[in-house]
């Protein structure tokens, strides 16, 4: 199932993804306390109620692996796996301007030989949960490419983006799932976004999903389903 490296990382047109990010607001100097909270979420509802009824089913958590989330899809009969992605990007990128280096080759090479490394149809379902807002534009093509692949025709992916525009730095949080439609958010630490996401922009990023769901919150996050 698991495979080296994936090349569709320039895959895409970078023109249409820069297109399609709102542009970057005029930055504010306070930002969000870092906490940790649980809420209700309905879009971990949704992406649950397409496994009603199958076991056996292939999950990839692209957060910081923890046992809540192991234990819940294992008592679910499914099988978890976990790929740290944004420690992944800190590894390949971190010394220095993080955006810039995510145009160096041998960077991007280093990077994609250590994450969503599986075959085309493999999976079941991706949580990608707020990895994605790190990404350059090229590199967010090509993620988001490579993530179309490895999933199986309806497999899902949740995502999380946040919706303040203003600010410089949001909240990078762990997720660990306390029920079927309920997640613990522990704030991590500040990260400084790549770009805004809009509505708009986020129909235009997985356009080549068959459908995208969104579900905003009251903590400043927009929750999507994206299924293949």
């Amino acid at each position: 199932m698991i495979k080296k490296g994936w090349n569709r990382l320039f895959g895409g047109e970078e023109g249409s993804l820069q297109s399609a990010a709102a542009p970057a607001m005029a930055p504010v100097p306070s930002r969000p306390e870092l906490r940790e909270f649980s809420r209700q979420s309905s879009a971990l509802d949704q992406f649950f109620q397409a496994f009603h009824g199958q076991v056996g089913l292939m999950v990839l958590d692209l957060g910081v692996s923890n046992q809540e989330n192991t234990d819940f899809f294992n008592e679910l009969g499914h099988k978890l796996r976990y790929d740290n992605f944004v420690r992944s990007l800190d590894e390949s990128f971190g010394d220095g301007d993080f955006y810039a280096n995510q145009d160096d080759e041998d960077r991007i090479e280093t990077f994609q030989s250590k994450v969503l490394n599986f075959d085309d149809d493999s999976l079941d379902g991706v949580l990608v949960w707020d990895s994605l807002q790190y990404l350059s534009p090229a590199m967010l093509e090509g993620a988001v490419s490579q993530l179309h692949s490895i999933l199986h025709k309806g497999g899902q992916l949740l995502t999380v983006f946040h919706t303040d525009e203003k600010l410089l730095e949001v909240p990078s949080y762990s997720f660990r799932i306390q029920g079927r439609n309920r997640v613990k958010l522990i704030g991590r630490d500040y990260r400084k976004p790549a770009q805004y996401f809009s509505t708009r922009s986020l129909e235009k990023l997985f356009r080549n999903f068959d459908q995208v769901k969104f579900f905003l919150t009251q903590d400043s996050l927009r929750e999507v389903i994206v299924r293949k």
